[in-house]
């Protein structure tokens, strides 16, 4: 077989198969049209970046690794990290403990002095006897119209409207489970918490039944709550 540069006109092969002087014109006004490099190759070679990234000259996605095999977490991680979960909910739940209690202790004594305030008000504004009823059995406190035809405070004597005895509640609270009634004493009667329902009278002259309620939670807080027999006003004491 006889081969001669493609520049000459000269034989460069026999046979049918050979290639012509066209084709190696072609190839040759191709190169000098892609510039320095093969233009061929960067065509066939996978682009770094864009679309052609990951792929290899088939269009097949690369896998991450050599074996293709993605790793997962064994099951030694995945216990280990449910046992510090678990420890974190140990050390963080009597925290959250602590903090409810003492909102019950804080609900239970706002709840108390705004009843107070409340039948402090209606019986100025309404000009008529309220009463703050307890039923400590219940640990329920409510405001209602008075329930006595006559009642004494600072040595003069108040009547009560007609149809005020017996009256219903408007307003009621109930103290949380964490909450102890430990003592009720009303114009120096003690123990009343032992009683079945007691209740301090408020009277249309802003004065008062002079009312003491000490509360206990189970957390050892005490709180006490004293009414202002001039005054009617409601005080709180922290005992603990």
């Amino acid at each position: 077989m006889k081969l001669l540069s493609p520049n000459r006109n000269e034989e460069i092969g026999r046979g049918e198969h050979a290639p012509s002087r066209a084709v190696f014109r072609a190839l040759a006004e191709h190169r000098g049209a892609a510039g320095t490099g093969n233009h061929l190759d960067s065509l066939l070679r996978p682009s770094p970046t864009g679309e052609g990234a990951g792929r290899n000259t088939r269009g097949r996605v690369c896998s991450p690794n050599r074996t293709g095999v993605r790793r997962a977490f064994t099951l030694i991680e995945i216990m280990v990290v449910v046992g510090i979960m678990a420890v974190i909910l140990t050390i963080s739940i009597p925290f959250f403990a602590r903090q409810m209690h003492r909102d019950s202790m804080r609900q239970a004594v706002a709840d108390v002095t705004e009843l107070c305030r409340e039948a402090r008000n209606r019986a100025v504004l309404d000009g008529r006897i309220m009463e703050l009823r307890i039923q400590p059995a219940a640990k329920t406190f409510s405001v209602a119209s008075g329930t006595a035809a006559t009642a004494t405070t600072g040595g003069n004597s108040v009547s009560a409207p007609a149809g005020d005895s017996g009256g219903t509640s408007t307003l009621t609270r109930k103290l949380s489970d964490h909450i102890i009634i430990e003592f009720i004493g009303v114009n120096l009667e003690p123990d009343l918490h032992l009683t079945e329902q007691c209740g301090a009278f408020f009277y249309p002259n802003g004065t008062s039944d002079e009312l003491v309620i000490v509360l206990r939670s189970d957390q050892g807080e005490v709180r006490q709550i004293t009414t202002d027999v001039v005054t009617g006003i409601a005080d709180v004491e922290a005992k603990r």
